[in-house]
């Protein structure tokens, strides 16, 4: 991945707090981890960091990975279920966006500083996400620019803050393996879209349904797995 340095410099509105592991409001979920994040920079409300799920993609997704990434958004939304995703263009911003479209909470965890958006066309939909209610963290410190070992690090908290962690398109390779193989290590399910077989945005999704993911063929086993998952 290439981070251009021209596009990450615009700004977030909203109360800002300091977490550390010691303190009550820091998800206890972070607690799992392989590397547990020594500080949370969080702009929005923290007490959304809870009973998550996590959904994320393909960044060069198809127009039925996003379609189907805002959908299932959506239905976390009229459950009352927050969102977590990377925020990365493609599934992870469909997600979000589809979650405060529902009027729901979602939280976007960020590979540099709060203070440099990254994409930086995603901060009209970052300040929304704060103003609905969620919020919007990062590991790194306020003014710390995204570098491209960061992204695959920050995968290991977004899947920590999910119940589960729902794929929605994946090549092979791919760097959203990463975020499932970081909640397969902490014991928690992953859900997975299926797709076709001769294509390349799923063959990394049919290879974890293969490997024993949980294969989402519609609407109702979704919402079938998030009333188990979250007892709705």
């Amino acid at each position: 991945m290439r981070v251009k340095p021209d596009i990450y410099n615009d700004y977030l509105e909203g109360p800002r707090f300091v977490l550390h592991p010691q303190d009550d409001l820091y998800p206890k979920a972070l607690l799992e981890t392989h590397h547990v994040p020594k500080h949370l920079y969080v702009i929005g409300d923290p007490g959304v960091l809870t009973d998550c799920l996590a959904i994320v993609g393909a960044r060069k997704a198809s127009t039925y990975g996003l379609s189907v990434a805002y959908r299932f958004a959506r239905i976390c939304a009229s459950k009352g279920i927050c969102v977590v995703s990377g925020g990365a263009i493609g599934c992870d911003s469909a997600a979000l966006k589809g979650v405060v479209d529902a009027g729901g909470v979602g939280v976007a965890v960020l590979g540099g500083g709060c203070n440099h958006v990254y994409p930086g066309h995603n901060v009209s939909l970052f300040n929304r996400l704060i103003q609905s209610g969620g919020a919007v963290v990062s590991e790194h410190p306020w003014d710390i620019k995204p570098q491209p070992w960061m992204f695959r690090a920050r995968n290991r908290i977004i899947a920590a803050l999910g119940k589960a962690t729902l794929i929605v398109e994946a090549g092979l390779p791919s760097g959203t393996f990463s975020t499932a193989d970081e909640a397969l290590s902490m014991s928690r399910d992953v859900l997975v879209i299926p797709g076709a077989i001769d294509s390349e945005y799923s063959k990394g999704c049919n290879r974890l349904i293969y490997q024993g993911a949980i294969p989402v063929i519609d609407d109702e086993v979704f919402e079938y797995e998030l009333n188990r998952l979250f007892n709705r």
